[in-house]
């Protein structure tokens, strides 16, 4: 895994949230890797795939151990302002560890 690579990814979603209202977190994650915010996921081991696992995961457990529940519904649902604070921080942490 490139914990670099994730930061980046984070931050890019975390800034496309702050630019674009109407982008759900989900969308900002995708848009971030791939371009476009209606991307499909190509499946495991495709380009940009672990990047994505990585950052939705460390979005989505942010926002549950914040809000005190278990993770597991996605992240396109989540508060926007949530998800914002979740990637600014992780990223953080993710750079910490190169």
């Amino acid at each position: 895994m490139n914990f670099y690579e994730v930061a980046r990814v984070l931050d890019a979603a975390a800034d496309a949230m702050e630019q674009d209202p109407s982008l759900d977190p989900d969308g900002a994650v995708r848009l971030a890797i791939w371009g476009d915010s209606e991307t499909l996921y190509p499946g495991d081991q495709e380009p940009g795939a672990e990047s994505f696992d990585y950052a939705e995961s460390a979005i989505e457990c942010w926002v549950a151990n914040k809000h005190g529940y278990d993770p597991g519904g996605g992240i396109d649902h989540l508060d926007r302002d949530d998800a914002i604070e979740a990637a600014r921080a992780e990223a953080e942490r993710y750079r910490s560890y190169g």
